[in-house]
């Protein structure tokens, strides 16, 4: 299950209907304050009630006027026909049709055909002044809409029934009277996988035994759960506790004791070992962040089925460093998940792989949406100035990679996370200017690495510099390394003559140009590049010309590469499709980090 999109219309800040489109992975809100960022996840409470109609000139234009028009608020899932049946469990499943005609029996074959494909199924749950009203979307039949509170309309439907005796599913068309029910039914099914987080929002720190293990949306039994972690799955708990540790250094280990049926929430400054359990502090003395923090860990822990964790300001209740870490093990460890996040920072985005973003700007009336897809995101620079934020914020970074120009600083976040995770979250990559110094002969490498090794020392804002990473360009082998030992390891070479060097895959390619609307295949792109490298060696080459001549002669000169549009579209591809192509650049960074 994830979010697939959410509307709100006539809510607080927002007055004409803005649709967020949100896509699997990290999602971000990003707005000014009072933009409306906490409004967009208000609606996944999915609260018949909510209602809080815009007030402004254009809804009450006289003065003591009330608004005429409730709230709309709608939610779209995206789910399948499997994911559906576990969340039901033993409950029918009602599907509407736009016809019942099956004397040929096609509607069955492609029911049929509907389940066994699993094909995607959005439904789509709009709230208005205590109506529901619950549309599905799937296939070419497969199609309707069931209310509930309001005018309670028959609603055509395929009543899908499951008997675990039998080895199939049954299928049986009727017509079906209560579509209240339906409504209700499915609303109750994917209320509970949806985690909404935030400093206002604290987790219980004491709780009552409970029936489950599934943590509630208010976190209110995460000391039962953690208790029973604890309990049934020791090695899970510890790797909890890791995370946590990760996060918050200070904390060493979290605990649930059981007193009398009745659970509380400790963390301890030491390790179990130490036995020293009087030191543990109950997390009701401690802030809303680690509280949050540990709830979301046991959803990533202990969720079987994907969920979707709402995130909002967590730069209200977490350290920079603390958010940084958090995210990266959400990440990692968390890849089934959705996640939304809101804020008026863009860090995040180098942190992770951000999937998409919404700007939330108020006009001086309602709000306005804008929206970054995966595709657009290489642009979002320009997008994010307007807000005073830039994606290469020096702020809460450890440390500073200096790269050599635009394209490897919009190349290098993406290949640091994969081939160094150990640093890349606390890596800011940057571009040096005037990378031509380094070779003029009045002016030592060493003297010019100490320019940005001050600059560093300078502002606590600024991080401290790792190195400065430059192509190898024609240097030889031996000058790379006199002017390395030079700079006392400051300045550092690829071990290829550039960047693009590394990015000679024909596959890779050949994706690149269709993105560019032009088709071609591994052949064509294997025989041209074969032609324009000829004998060179592959690490003295000039890898950007070369992929100039291969877009060139393949678009017959219509198509022209482009070293900052291009090269991150080949890196984003072989590292989603042969991420082993980029072998010898990883040795490369990890030597040159000392990993």
């Amino acid at each position: 299950m994830r979010i697939d999109s959410m509307a709100l219309k006539n809510y607080k800040s927002f007055l004409d209907k803005q649709t967020i489109h949100f896509e699997p992975g990290f999602n971000l809100l990003i707005g000014t304050n009072n933009a409306g960022k906490t409004s967009v996840l208000d609606v996944l409470d999915m609260e018949l009630s909510l209602n809080d109609p815009h007030r402004s000139e254009r809804t009450i234009p006289r003065y003591g006027g009330q608004p005429n028009q409730p709230s709309e608020l709608e939610v779209t899932l995206a789910t399948n026909f499997d994911e559906l049946w576990r969340l039901a469990g033993s409950q029918q499943l009602y599907l509407p049709l736009t016809t019942l005609n099956n004397d040929d029996g096609s509607l069955l074959a492609t029911i049929q055909k509907f389940i066994a494909t699993n094909e995607e199924l959005l439904i789509t749950s709009t709230f208005s002044q205590n109506t529901e009203k619950v549309g599905f979307k799937a296939g070419p039949v497969i199609h309707g809409v069931a209310s509930r509170n309001s005018r309670n309309t028959p609603l055509q439907s395929t009543l899908i029934q499951f008997d675990p005796n039998l080895p199939e599913l049954k299928i049986e068309f009727a017509n079906y009277g209560s579509a209240s029910e339906v409504a209700g039914q499915y609303a109750q099914l994917f209320k509970p996988r949806i985690y909404r987080f935030n400093a206002q929002r604290r987790p219980g720190s004491q709780c009552v035994g409970q029936g489950t293990t599934v943590l509630d949306r208010e976190a209110t039994t995460l000391p039962y759960c953690l208790n029973h972690l604890q309990t049934n799955d020791s090695h899970g708990h510890k790797i909890l506790c890791s995370w946590v540790n990760r996060i918050f250094p200070s904390v060493k280990w979290v605990q649930s004791t059981s007193a009398g049926g009745n659970f509380e929430l400790r963390c301890l400054p030491q390790l179990p070992e130490s036995r020293r359990d009087d030191l543990a502090i109950s997390m009701s003395r401690m802030g809303a962040g680690i509280g949050n923090v540990i709830a979301m860990l046991y959803v990533v822990m202990t969720a079987r089925e994907p969920q979707v964790i709402a995130i909002d300001e967590p730069n209200a209740f977490l350290h920079p460093k603390a958010l940084r870490e958090l995210l990266a093990i959400l990440e990692a460890e968390g890849k089934q998940h959705q996640f939304i996040l809101t804020g008026h920072s863009a860090d995040v985005l180098t942190a992770v792989n951000t999937r998409s973003i919404s700007l939330l700007e108020f006009d001086g009336i309602a709000t306005v949406v804008r929206q970054l897809g995966p595709k657009e995101l290489h642009s979002v620079r320009g997008e994010l100035a307007e807000l005073g934020i830039r994606m290469t914020d020096l702020h809460a970074k450890d440390q500073v990679l200096w790269v050599e120009g635009q394209t490897e600083e919009l190349v290098m976040p993406a290949v640091l996370r994969w081939a160094c995770p150990e640093v890349a979250a606390g890596t800011s990559v940057l571009r040096v200017e005037r990378t031509g110094t380094f070779d003029k002969k009045s002016i030592e490498p060493s003297e010019v690495a100490s320019i940005y090794g001050r600059l560093s020392a300078s502002s606590a804002l600024v991080p401290p510099m790792v190195f400065i990473l430059l192509d190898g360009e024609a240097r030889t082998k031996e000058k790379r390394s006199q002017i390395e030992i030079a700079s006392g390891g400051k300045l550092r070479f690829l071990d290829r003559r550039m960047l693009e060097n590394y990015l000679l895959q024909p596959n890779a390619i050949a994706a690149t140009l269709l993105e560019l609307g032009l088709s071609t295949n591994e052949a064509s792109v294997k025989q041209v590049l074969a032609k324009s490298i000829a004998k060179q060696d592959v690490y003295e080459l000039n890898g950007a010309s070369v992929l100039k001549a291969v877009f060139s002669e393949l678009s017959n000169s219509t198509l022209e590469f482009r070293k900052t549009r291009d090269s991150l579209t080949l890196v984003d591809w072989i590292l989603e499709n042969d991420p082993y192509y980029l072998e010898p650049l990883r040795s490369c960074l990890r030597k040159s980090f000392g990993i």
